[in-house]
């Protein structure tokens, strides 16, 4: 099965900037809350760029997590779909975002 590299920050819930985890989590080994975030148009060009977010297990959802919506900054963006999945690694360069590994539990949300 295919692995999603998911960032660290970022739910439905708090934004994109939102932090769920305590310091060294999530960790190899720990079920996931999986989040895919869309942005589907940048100044009325349509676009098609995905990003995936891990939150904890108990924040995991079924389906679309609400409509399309206009930022000030000109793009469309959603958060799109839910699903959950094991990280399988971690990655904390210094000064760099951290990101995570995961098996999703479903191919569909790739």
């Amino acid at each position: 099965m295919n692995q999603i590299t998911a960032k660290t920050l970022g739910t439905p819930s708090g934004g994109l900037f939102d932090n769920p985890w305590p310091p060294d989590f999530p960790a190899v080994g720990q079920r996931v809350a999986i989040f895919a975030y869309e942005v589907t148009r940048v100044d009325g060009t349509g676009q098609d760029i995905r990003t995936y977010h891990a939150g904890p297990a108990e924040t995991a959802a079924q389906g679309p997590l609400g409509s399309s919506h206009d930022e000030p900054q000109g793009v469309t963006v959603a958060w799109r779909g839910c699903g959950t999945g094991t990280v399988t690694s971690v990655s904390a360069p210094l000064g760099r975002e951290r990101t995570c590994e995961i098996d999703p539990d479903e191919a569909g949300l790739l």
